[in-house]
Formats: C-alpha cells, structure tokens, sequence
C-alpha cells in the first residue's frame, strides 16, 4: 500500500499502518470514506509526523536526528 508502513503490533501479529495523509480524495466526504475503508481492513491509520516519530524512535539516535528534524520542520513550518 503506499504511503504505509509494516509494523509489528505488541501481540505479535504484523500490522499496517497507512498514512492519514497519503490517502487522496476529491472532497474532504472522499478523503474521510477513504480513511474509514482503510480502518474497517483492519489498518491503524495515523499522520505521517506519528510515523516519522516512529521511525526515529528517540532522539539518542544522534546520527539520523539532523535529517529527521530538517523533514520535520521544513514541512510543519509551512
């Protein structure tokens, strides 16, 4: 699916988690009916800042910090 990631849920099942804002729509009625099919297939959606806050996971990891942040404020910031 794209704009989704694979992840592996606490119970062990694998889970996917598509990102609220890679789901298109001509209307906002379109966007959210294409949110809720995703949730009724059983995916967890969420906004791709949760994701790329997953994906960093903690700010120990130094080395991938810089480009986090320079994605994250490039696009909050507008």
């Amino acid at each position: 699916m794209k704009g989704s990631a694979s992840h592996s849920a606490c119970a062990g099942k694998p889970m996917m988690t598509p990102v609220v804002d890679a789901v298109g729509g001509t209307s906002v009625e379109s966007h959210q009916a294409g949110i809720e099919r995703i949730a009724l297939a059983g995916a967890r959606p969420i906004p791709w800042v949760a994701l790329i806050c997953e994906l960093q996971r903690d700010w120990s990891r130094q080395k991938t910090v810089p480009g986090f942040a320079e994605i994250l404020f490039s696009v909050e910031a507008n």
